[in-house]
């Protein structure tokens, strides 16, 4: 009876930790974040109005309204503004770039409508204070928009013209 009460104590003093024998001296904690990144690209990259023809004086040339197409891979929800980089087309005798896209005499302006129809929601394509394209634009959300030209009332030449468009991303 001796051998098993001394058998049950030394399993006791094994199965029963005492003090801090077994106590965890650390504890993790798994941070995590996503950054708010913002990226967005354009496909194609460039267009030719009117393709191997000159254009005509008074006259509106319209891409598709998904001509070129926004890849947006943005983590986070953007405004998205479009704009012309420069006031005014350049070659030759430039085009004054129109901020109430109201043609005249070697001026132009431009219009940008997304995945609409023209004349409906048009935006107008300004050097000074860019215009939405696509306000509250959900994070990775592509979107496909178009080009209009309505081009000068006179041309004083007949040098191929051009100037940049450019969509920019920013945070809300």
């Amino acid at each position: 009876m001796k051998k098993i009460i001394g058998i049950l104590i030394a399993l006791l003093l094994v199965l029963i930790p005492t003090g801090n024998v077994f106590a965890l001296t650390t504890a993790d904690v798994t941070v995590n974040a996503t950054p708010a990144f913002i990226s967005i690209s354009v496909a194609p990259t460039g267009y030719a109005f009117n393709t191997g023809t000159p254009v005509e004086t008074s006259s509106t040339y319209n891409t598709t309204t998904s001509y070129f197409t926004i890849t947006n891979g943005s983590t986070v929800q953007t405004d998205q503004t479009i704009s012309v980089t420069t006031s005014s087309w350049s070659g030759g005798v430039t085009w004054t770039h129109s901020d109430t896209c109201t043609p005249g005499v070697d001026t132009a302006g431009l219009k940008a409508n997304r995945e609409g129809t023209w004349g409906t929601n048009d935006v107008i394509v300004k050097y000074t204070t860019p215009l939405y394209i696509y306000e509250n634009c959900p994070a990775n959300t592509n979107y496909s928009f178009g080009l209009s030209l309505p081009t000068p009332t006179e041309f004083t030449d007949g040098v191929l013209k051009s100037i940049v468009t450019r969509v920019t991303a920013a945070a809300e």
